[in-house]
């Protein structure tokens, strides 16, 4: 939180105590504000909101304009407290109050605290409330649903798994005059490997460090560690519930397969699986990251040092995980006008363009500007107010972010991802989570078997096929079937309960 004159801390607090505050701490049941949803005073709500660890020192300017806006238009205004995860688990657990609170897979975990009684049903109040609301999720309810009951908000983002080849198209289409297209197989990425290795050839096209390319296992679903998975290419089909060993996802191991022989002939550095830093200086024209469909994020070239253009190779691609990336729960124990407080509000995140955008990007003019109907950022903004846009609500009713007036973003780009989403592949798990707890002493060795090996592996360093075979030999002696049989038992019964 910035530091601030005295004056100016005096300041804020006379214009805080009817606009709501910022704080880290979130108050207790007995601190709650009693207030009435008078002409004069809005009711405010205790909203719990993700960080990870650092709050955006304009905050609290950029707050105050947004209970403006949302006290003028629905009588509602916030008190954010920024949480961590871990403090999302301990403030929970300790019942700490809250109106609606941020929620994920990854954190503060959506179907674990529904499933506890931690969030309200709002199935009937959302569409009575805020008909406007839910017509703008739908048809996404299910994400926040259990047993068809809603429980959560879902703050509609990036829902599938998309990961994107990120080329050089100074280089590709500049100066080698390729064509880049939209989508493209794994292996298809090898001749622009071997024309950059052909003018460059003490360099390494394909630089990366111990971790492998970003987001390549995103071919499937991980259902134990990262050793038992069921692919993606099998959703829909007899096989879309069987969980296997990873070296039985064909997709994935030809992608191995092709990096171990790009690793032979000189296009990936020699000491990938034991570096941890990648030396973006050396201006690599390949490189890997899960974004969404015309994401504008790595292509400004004063930060990159070329024009980007994205070639997806994987996806979309979806499970009840990826599409849980944030909602809003409310508690449980609210009263109900706090309630309905909160659908307002998560309303007018989803319908107020203004509304949305202070809070996503702060102040127009002082952090943001727009243009060509999308939003570039100013210094101030990427200094004093950058959070990711999940955090504070949905993406899809934000305005884009363009990378500079040189690098235009769409502004109709989620209309188009979300098109993209009627061919995704889908996961015939409907979010089933595993509990380790009968077999954690085999999951303990089985993950440090897989972990020895993983960094080569993901390098192309070794021969995956030879590799997996020792693999398996020694992972089914050490517990491996126990294991499988024990989540292929869960995910079944878990199945059959849903019927």
């Amino acid at each position: 939180m910035k530091k601030v004159t005295g004056i100016i801390a005096a300041l804020l607090i006379v214009m805080l105590a009817g606009c709501g505050s910022v704080s880290q701490t979130p108050v207790s049941g007995s601190e709650e504000k009693k207030t009435e949803n008078t002409a004069d005073t809005p009711i405010q709500i205790v909203w719990w909101v993700y960080s990870d660890g650092e709050v955006p020192e304009d905050l609290d300017k950029v707050l105050l304009r947004a209970n403006e806006i949302s006290a003028e238009k629905i009588g509602v205004t916030a008190d954010m407290k920024f949480l961590t995860g871990e403090q999302f688990d301990l403030d929970m657990t300790a019942g700490e109050y809250y109106d609606m609170t941020f929620s994920c897979d990854w954190c503060n975990d959506f179907d674990n605290n529904a499933r506890a009684g931690y969030y309200y049903d709002i199935t009937d109040l959302a569409q009575s409330v805020s008909p406007q609301l839910y017509e703008a999720v739908d048809p996404w309810w299910e994400i926040g649903s259990l047993n068809g009951r809603i429980y959560g908000v879902p703050m509609l983002k990036d829902l599938g798994s998309e990961v994107f080849f990120r080329l050089n198209s100074d280089y590709y289409e500049g100066e080698k005059g390729m064509t880049l297209p939209e989508e493209m197989k794994f292996e298809d990425l090898e001749p622009m490997l071997a024309a950059w290795k052909q003018d460059n050839p003490d360099g390494y096209p394909l630089y990366m460090g111990q971790g492998g390319l970003s987001g390549m296992f995103q071919v499937h679903e991980r259902i134990v560690s990262d050793f038992l998975v069921i692919p993606y290419s099998k959703a829909g089909t007899p096989d879309g519930t069987k969980i296997i060993p990873i070296w039985e996802d064909e997709e994935y191991m030809n992608m191995l397969r092709c990096l171990h022989k790009w690793y032979e002939e000189g296009l990936i550095n020699p000491d990938a699986a034991t570096t941890t830093e990648l030396p973006y200086s050396l201006l690599n024209p390949v490189r890997s990251g899960t974004a969404w469909t015309g994401y504008k994020g790595w292509s400004d070239p004063e930060t990159v040092g070329f024009n980007v253009k994205l070639v997806r190779y994987i996806g979309p691609n979806m499970s009840r995980a990826t599409q849980q990336g944030s909602l809003v729960a409310i508690n449980a124990a609210a009263p109900e006008e706090k309630v309905e407080a909160c659908l307002k509000y998560m309303e007018l995140l989803y319908t107020d363009r203004e509304f949305r955008d202070t809070l996503a990007y702060g102040l127009e003019g002082e952090h943001f500007d727009y243009y060509e109907g999308t939003v570039i950022r100013k210094d101030a903004g990427s200094e004093k107010y950058l959070m990711d846009n999940f955090v504070t609500g949905p993406a899809v009713s934000a305005s884009v972010v363009s990378a500079s007036k040189e690098n235009l973003a769409d502004p109709d780009q989620w209309e188009k991802v979300y098109e993209g989403y009627k061919n995704a592949r889908i996961s015939d798990t409907k979010g089933f989570s595993f509990d380790q707890t009968s077999v954690e002493a085999e999951l303990a060795a089985l993950s440090a078997l897989m972990d020895d090996r993983y960094y080569e592996l993901v390098t192309g360093t070794v021969d995956p096929d030879e590799t997996m075979v020792e693999l398996s030999e020694l992972m089914y002696k050490t517990g491996l079937q126990k294991v499988i049989d024990e989540a292929q038992s869960q995910l079944d019964e878990y199945l059959e309960g849903l019927n």
